[in-house]
């Protein structure tokens, strides 16, 4: 009977050193990260290796990762969603997006809150050869990223980089085509907003060194086709000139119907009228030699581009008025069922050789408050770098 009892507490010792052995070689094992550390220890930071930036863009990782993932953590299966435009990308139950370049699929610029999802959307449109898009896309992708930064400094996401190589890489393979590539990226832009993404458009030309802001209402031209304003070179100069559009509800004036509308566009033989619309103009040149121009006749410049000539002043009852820098020229037109319609522009001009600017709102005069308002945005944000 002793002689079990002895068996037996040398089992249980035998046992109890196991144990002990386990738990240690586990203590072992166990990374040192997940040791906690003690309250007063000190970590010590190479500063050449930790730049200040790396927090802020670790953080703007992570939002900009578990902004897809905490939504898709539950699914199963990859999920189809609309960006601010409503165009069409995929999101993996791992939070991955690939954008696709589909029969839903538009140009647009992008915009600030979703430059993360624009970056996909350049990498698509790298994949699939379109490369004066990605370029144009690529431009205001970084436009976006730079004003964040005014907002942000230090800050950096890790979809900047490769938007930056992808946009290179486009801007080099395109290098051997024959339209210049300043033409079909240019400007370039991105949506901003507080109360909505998509509030105001920052527009921005490298080549002519410019930066302005208006309202998103206003709608690029350049999106539509291949309707890229004027363009010219001559022997003495290069010059530049794009729209921006804002259609309007049509207009009847008082006493009119539709049916009265109706009946005189099938009487005049055209199938419908043009909508009203405001339109902004933005020119830009420079001088390839001596200064061409001054300060005081650098708009008949541009009067000649729009073919604004005396006999086209004459018809139109034309008439422009000088006021502090600015101009505001009215003018009557008739639209296709003669009506006569009142109109107003106002005109400013910049001439600062061998660089040249000018911008332009036209509108129906019935359009004037609307109208002031924006282009007191437009001329408060107007910049041209030096």
């Amino acid at each position: 009977m002793s002689g079990e009892n002895h068996s037996l507490r040398f089992i249980k010792t035998n046992i109890g050193i196991k144990v002990k052995i386990g738990i240690s070689l586990i203590l072992f094992l166990i990374p040192a990260s997940f040791v906690k550390p003690e309250p007063n220890a000190k970590i010590i930071v190479d500063p050449l290796l930790q730049k200040p930036w790396i927090p802020d863009a670790e953080e703007e990782e992570s939002r900009s990762f578990h902004r897809f993932l905490s939504e898709f953590k539950n699914k199963q299966s990859t999920v189809k969603k609309k960006d601010a435009h409503g165009r069409n990308y995929l999101v993996t139950p791992s939070g991955k997006i690939r954008f696709l370049i589909d029969d839903e699929y538009y140009k647009e610029f992008p915009v600030k809150k979703e430059a993360d999802i624009a970056a996909k959307e350049l990498e698509a449109l790298y994949e699939v050869r379109k490369e004066k898009e990605a370029v144009f896309l690529g431009k205001g992708i970084n436009l976006c990223y730079r004003l964040k930064l005014e907002k942000e400094p230090g800050f950096f996401p890790q979809w900047l980089v490769r938007t930056n190589e992808i946009t290179n890489r486009a801007a080099n393979e395109w290098s051997d085509q024959t339209i210049p590539l300043d033409l079909v990226s240019e400007p370039y832009g991105c949506y901003v907003g507080e109360s909505k993404p998509k509030e105001q458009i920052v527009l921005e030309s490298e080549s002519f060194r410019y930066r302005i802001r208006f309202s998103a209402n206003l709608r690029y031209e350049g999106l539509f086709g291949n309707r890229l304003g004027i363009y010219g070179e001559n022997r003495d100069t290069i010059y530049r000139m794009v729209r921006f559009v804002q259609f309007l509800s049509n207009y009847l004036p008082a006493g009119q119907t539709e049916w009265d509308e109706a009946l005189k566009l099938q009487t005049s033989g055209k199938k419908k009228k043009n909508l009203p619309k405001i339109i902004l103009s933005i020119g830009s040149s420079f001088d390839k030699s001596r200064p061409l121009r001054d300060t005081k006749n650098y708009f008949r410049f541009w009067d000649s581009l729009r073919s604004l000539t005396p006999t086209q002043i004459r018809k139109l009852g034309f008439k422009r008025t000088e006021s502090i820098s600015e101009y505001l020229s009215e003018w009557t037109e008739v639209d296709e069922i003669g009506n006569s319609v009142a109109m107003e522009m106002k005109e400013y001009y910049l001439y600062n050789a061998p660089r040249g600017y000018f911008l332009s709102l036209s509108y129906p005069k019935r359009e004037k408050e609307t109208a002031d308002l924006y282009w007191q945005t437009i001329r408060s944000s107007f910049e041209v770098k030096e």
